[in-house]
């Protein structure tokens, strides 16, 4: 197993070098060892204020000046590729699966706040459908963590359809009878992906092109689950968001582009639950939940 990787950036590491890493790395879907510890540090951050402008649009936020909740995520997407594209991690990135993700908001960030970003990763687990990786993200204020994050993703064991791969669920959290639960929808423009990809950096194939998505086992391009879970959060808004809280959500199923969706939300026992789910069925393509703690 290798030891532990460190990288160190003054300045956010650009992101089509990594990529291209990533593309041309001969990889196998599995890890076969221990994944090492690899880890990231920004030193120092800023908002690109052009670039969240932009991530308001594409994901149906307000403006305000306090950053969106999944916003930090894009800002340490570059730190994240610059740890897959490195040697040491193990399996190939294409086509792995985003299927859960966590965020603790210790307090709102806001547009002029500026510090540093530490990620990580190490260790796997083993399931029936293949190895998990939990992706970790911290960003520090003025020496204090404001924002953390879990990223859980599945490679995929040889066999088992990436439809599948991504039916997690929150055990805890269920959708109550349609009459308690407060609904909108929306469309899935057919351009979100590219648009997605664009102003987060996170350029998986799977969600830019039907050839590519099909070579990776899906019958067409899939929204990123990243964008879906902003969109939902844009959507519940208001004040949910405005002090300390625990966002989770489970990646279920994918979603199509030009896709009429449904989002329902309800409050369960001091926490507001939120589904996404096809206008036209009952299938669910993520279940979450927001509990506030302040």
């Amino acid at each position: 197993m290798a030891g532990p990787i460190c990288l160190h950036f003054t300045a956010a590491p650009a992101i089509a070098p990594a990529y291209l890493k990533i593309l041309l790395a001969r990889k196998p879907a599995l890890a076969t060892d221990t994944v090492p510890r690899i880890e990231a540090v920004l030193e120092r951050f800023t908002v690109n204020r052009r670039q969240l402008a932009r991530y308001r649009k594409v994901c149906g936020d307000r403006d305000s000046a306090e950053l969106p909740i999944t916003y930090p995520h894009v800002m340490a997407t570059p730190l994240h590729l610059a740890m897959i594209a490195c040697e040491a991690f193990p399996v190939s990135l294409l086509g792995v699966v985003h299927t859960r993700n966590r965020i603790v908001q210790h307090r709102p960030l806001h547009v002029d706040d500026a510090g540093q970003i530490h990620a990580w990763l190490e260790g796997h687990r083993e399931t029936a459908r293949g190895q998990e990786l939990d992706l970790q993200t911290q960003v520090r204020v003025g020496g204090q963590t404001v924002w953390s994050e879990t990223s859980t993703f599945l490679a995929r064991r040889q066999g088992r359809s990436r439809v599948a791969a991504r039916e997690a669920a929150l055990p805890s959290l269920e959708v109550p009878p349609r009459q308690d639960v407060t609904t909108s929808s929306f469309i899935v423009g057919p351009d979100v992906g590219r648009q997605y990809a664009r102003v987060s950096g996170d350029f998986n194939p799977i969600h830019i092109a039907d050839v590519a998505a099909r070579f990776f086992g899906f019958k067409r391009a899939i929204a990123h689950g990243m964008w879906s879970l902003a969109r939902c959060a844009a959507e519940i808004g208001g004040t949910v968001f405005s002090s300390p809280c625990t966002l989770d959500v489970a990646f279920k199923r994918p979603i199509a582009f030009c896709a009429r969706i449904v989002l329902e939300s309800w409050m369960a026992d001091r926490r507001v639950g939120f589904s996404l789910r096809d206008s036209q069925a009952e299938r669910g393509h993520l279940l979450g939940s927001v509990v506030r703690s302040g």
